[in-house]
């Protein structure tokens, strides 16, 4: 179905793919892993005909469909030759509605309207769009309303309206999937999966880009590792069906993405599970947030100084509503105490200067000044709340920004946290997910919080940033005495960095377990289940 040979790419003298030559069958699920930067995005943006490709000198090398030799020069050409793809950092219209999303260019009209007015002219049949859109939703198993509008979607719903747009289409031939479940829980990746083994995508050519390698070797037929712009190993995981064998392959495929074994962060020293020695830091009472697709409801829960806590739950049930509703950017109701005043979180500016900080799990859109530099990202939130990084002019009066000071400090963080760059005045939309992430961080800690909410801090980032991250967070509570609030779908990395852990149900706190309960209980505890006393045994 898909062949490529020898594809290569630049931007300007860097040489981010080499020669990639790949061959896809009808119907095969292709992995493709290794490190942020290693030139994954880059190969399915020249797939797609993304525009960063062209505007840079475009690729060399040939791509081939169904045997004939095609040229990919923007995006409009990749759909008509029938390739789609579901983008990391979303490709959807903010303002437009989830059915006008998912059926753009495709919308049913009337009749009629068509005959006298011309396809292009022709009036929409709402209701005949609203109900296709609910079946397609229905296909992921999710219940969604068709009517609203994107930016009133948590990320993890965002997702499901790009697959949901994608394979709807009945023309697909190469389905091209960039980090579709980075954002969601074990039971929302499970939903999203079961549909690339539908029989409706049983002659599409399928590229997954995964960091979570069991996902890679459970559902794909075969997968390439790339490294610093090369394939440097490939695998057929048909050889793999055994448990041990799969394990055994995760490990190698982690090897070869970047050259050594990787460590995995654990919290040592722990808190035990509401410590009433430890003094309350923040408190909610009967707090709700009207967040689209993710509402909490009557939150009654006390934050203790110095804790890490986790907060779990499948999409839709509430698990990122608490930090996004800290800083009103949602209509909520209730109140938050801390340090026992009331705190009036419609004041953004108040909220930062008394310590708290959100770090959004959409950091593209709220988390980042894309055209701007790393430098400028790490120090632009301390320059507008604490005034730091500035050097006084004409008796106080006036100030600039102190750029050997924000230079040195920069150089400090991007040493620290690993951001792999060219140099501080690298523009952040340049960086990978990974790397944009650290920058998030760095720019979070110089704000040096006594309360940090952070929502998928490891989404779509691979396994060795993963521990960057999850290590800074640690650095951060124990030597800083931040209290961490940490929202997300890796249940995994909860237990190993949590004091506790908060599921949340239909948007309500359905039950809190210690980081050492099994891994059944709580996944049933995302569903409003609960284990029997005698299953506990």
């Amino acid at each position: 179905m898909l062949k490529l040979c020898n594809i290569s790419k630049r931007y300007g003298n860097i040489e981010v793919l080499k020669k990639i030559n790949l061959e896809i069958k009808p119907g095969e699920i292709h992995g493709l892993v290794g490190e942020n930067g290693a030139g994954k995005s880059t190969l399915l943006n020249i797939l797609f005909g993304m525009s960063d490709i062209g505007n840079s000198g475009g690729y060399k090398g040939d791509i081939f469909l169904e045997g004939k030799k095609v040229t990919i020069q923007n995006s409009n050409q990749a759909v008509k030759l029938g390739i789609g793809m579901v983008h990391q950092e979303f490709a959807l219209i903010p303002y437009l509605t989830v059915r006008e999303n998912i059926l753009m260019g495709r919308e049913k009209v009337f009749p009629l309207s068509k005959k006298f007015l011309g396809e292009s002219l022709a009036y929409i049949d709402k209701e005949k769009n609203r109900k296709k859109t609910v079946n397609i939703l229905q296909r992921l198993n999710i219940k969604l309303d068709s009517e609203l509008k994107i930016l009133d979607l948590s990320v993890n719903l965002k997702h499901f309206v790009e697959f949901a747009r994608e394979i709807s289409k009945e023309s697909l031939k190469v389905l091209l999937l960039d980090e579709p479940t980075s954002a969601l829980c074990r039971e929302d990746t499970e939903k999203l999966l079961k549909v690339l083994h539908n029989n409706d995508l049983k002659d599409t050519a399928i590229i997954l880009i995964s960091h979570r390698l069991e996902e890679i070797v459970s559902i794909c037929h075969k997968v390439s590792v790339l490294r610093n712009g090369e394939i440097v190993d490939s695998f057929n995981l048909s050889n793999f069906k055994s448990n041990q064998l799969k394990t055994s392959v995760i490990k190698h495929i982690a090897r070869s993405m970047i050259g050594h074994t990787i460590n995995k962060i654990q919290r040592n020293k722990r808190k035990k599970l509401q410590d009433k020695e430890d003094p309350v830091i923040m408190t909610f009472k009967d707090f709700s947030v009207h967040m689209p697709g993710e509402m909490i409801s009557s939150i009654n829960f006390n934050i203790y100084l110095g804790e890490i806590v986790g907060i779990a739950g499948l999409s839709g049930h509430g698990k990122l509503a608490l930090g996004n509703g800290m800083f009103g950017i949602y209509p909520y109701s209730g109140h938050v105490i801390f340090d026992n005043q009331q705190l009036d979180i419609t004041n953004t500016a108040e909220v930062l200067a008394k310590g708290i900080y959100l770090l959004p799990d959409d950091r593209r859109n709220s988390g980042l000044l894309l055209d701007r530099s790393i430098m400028e990202n790490i120090i632009f939130t301390p320059v507008q709340i604490k005034n730091e990084f500035l050097a006084p002019f004409f008796y106080n009066n006036l100030s600039f920004i102190d750029r050997k000071k924000s230079s040195d400090y920069t150089k400090q963080c991007i040493k620290k946290f690993d951001i792999r760059c060219h140099n501080i005045k690298q523009k952040v939309n340049s960086l990978s997910g990974g790397n944009q992430q650290k920058v998030c961080l760095a720019r979070a800690i110089t704000m040096h919080p006594k309360i940090l909410f952070v929502n998928e801090p490891t989404r779509g980032i691979d396994i060795a940033a993963k521990e960057i991250i999850l290590h800074i967070l640690l650095d951060i509570n124990q030597n800083l005495g931040t209290t961490v609030i940490i929202a997300s779908s890796e249940l995994d990395e909860l237990k190993r960095v949590c004091d506790r852990i908060v599921v949340m149900h239909e948007g309500k706190i359905f039950n809190i377990f210690s980081p050492e309960t099994d891994d059944i209980e709580i996944i049933l505890a995302f569903s409003g289940e609960m284990l029997t006393e005698s299953e506990k045994v």
